[in-house]
């Protein structure tokens, strides 16, 4: 395919680049050849003027042609021999145009000329010819400097065509590394995107808040109240913010999570503490049933934030005077099974398998009303899949939502 792809490159840029130079050195010949007119015109035209011969390059054969073509003097030659004139191209382009020019071989002395006329109109016609020798076609030759350049730039071009190609099979091999990559950038590319959307409301709050404040002369209670509105709003942020942090570290960096043994009684009383102001003013009660002395090996902070994000969505979501319930029962295999249930709403069956999704919402308008990022589940599902685990959420009967997962 890179030899292919090569060849392609060289035949298409090699034709592209032969075009530009017969286009370039066509051009600048031109330039000179119309650069060598003037100049010689300009002598047609001193000699037409009765200029004194002497002024005039000794090498410039000066010839007057009369209006039948008969050649009245030449400075060069004997003019007795020379033949007709009106039939010469210069003559006859000058007869026509005012001016003429032609490089050809003399028929007089068998030596080549840039020959150029002029017709004024009067009785004589002017012929000043230079020998088209040495030094005329150099003077005449174009500039090889840009030629030079389009083969360099080609060569150049093949060089890294070349490079790419040697470098094509390495990335081949990748490939599969690539692929097993996607699923984490299409997550990152799905963010992106919801962040802005999540990011539009608090900016856009706070901006408001901030304004008002800035722009009326409130006074200090309502100016305090408004700020107070803009800090909720910024703790808010710094929540998205942390819980997007740790879903990258999640994705990117799973070996950078140190394990121990943790003790999962003091892991739920810490939960349970630091949420307890909350749980009290939605008169929530928060039951432990676990075995005595249990212990799992994982991380510390990410069991924390398991727990932590299943409570805060009990607390937000499921309704004021329920119960949570934590269980856990060792397994044979070793593993820990947990049960985080509540006694509240639950959620629709059609939404249980989405629920984990980042940003994924069951009522748009009730959850960005009750806070949080939108991303403790994916922070869930994450850290337990970093543990070895799944996770399953279903409906209960009569009513409820419980959490079903393993820690190894």
């Amino acid at each position: 395919m890179i030899r292919r792809l090569a060849v392609s490159f060289f035949v298409i840029f090699g034709v592209f680049a032969a075009g530009i130079v017969v286009f370039e050195q066509s051009r600048v010949r031109r330039y000179k050849t119309e650069a060598l007119a003037e100049r010689l015109d300009a002598y047609a035209e001193q000699v037409m003027a009765g200029a004194p011969s002497d002024i005039f390059p000794p090498r410039l054969r000066i010839t007057l042609v009369g209006r039948d073509g008969t050649v009245l003097s030449d400075n060069q030659l004997d003019v007795a021999t020379m033949e007709n004139h009106l039939a010469r191209p210069e003559i006859v382009r000058a007869v026509e145009k005012g001016k003429g020019m032609d490089i050809r071989t003399s028929s007089s002395d068998s030596r080549p000329y840039l020959y150029y006329a002029r017709d004024d109109g009067g009785s004589v016609i002017v012929r000043v010819a230079l020998p088209y020798d040495v030094e005329v076609r150099s003077f005449l030759k174009p500039d090889n400097a840009f030629l030079y350049f389009v083969v360099g730039l080609f060569l150049v071009g093949l060089a890294f065509i070349f490079y790419v190609g040697r470098h094509f099979g390495r990335a081949q091999q990748r490939l599969h590394h690539l692929e097993i990559r996607d699923r984490n950038r299409t997550l990152k590319r799905e963010l992106t995107g919801n962040i802005a959307h999540e990011l539009r409301t608090p900016v856009t709050s706070i901006r408001g808040f901030l304004e008002i404040v800035l722009n009326n002369d409130l006074d200090t209670p309502r100016a305090k109240e408004y700020l107070q509105r803009a800090y909720y709003q910024t703790l808010g942020l710094s929540e998205l913010i942390s819980d997007m942090s740790l879903l990258t570290r999640l994705d990117e960096k799973r070996d950078g999570f140190p394990m121990a043994d943790v003790d999962v009684e003091s892991l739920l009383a810490r939960v349970r503490k630091e949420t307890s102001e909350r749980l009290r003013e939605r008169k929530i009660s928060f039951v432990v049933e676990l075995p005595e002395g249990l212990t799992v090996r994982g991380n510390e902070s990410l069991l924390y934030s398991v727990f932590r994000n299943l409570t805060d969505n009990v607390i937000a979501h499921a309704g004021p005077g329920v119960e949570i319930r934590v269980r856990a029962v060792r397994q044979d295999d070793g593993a820990v099974r947990f049960t985080f249930a509540d006694t509240g709403a639950g959620i629709p069956d059609n939404h249980l398998e989405r629920i984990f999704e980042r940003f994924y919402r069951v009522d748009e308008g009730r959850t960005r009303d009750a806070g949080g990022s939108g991303l403790g589940l994916s922070i869930v599902k994450n850290a337990i899949a970093l543990h070895g685990g799944t996770i399953a959420a279903r409906n209960r009967t009569p009513h409820g939502l419980e959490f079903v997962f393993d820690i190894e």
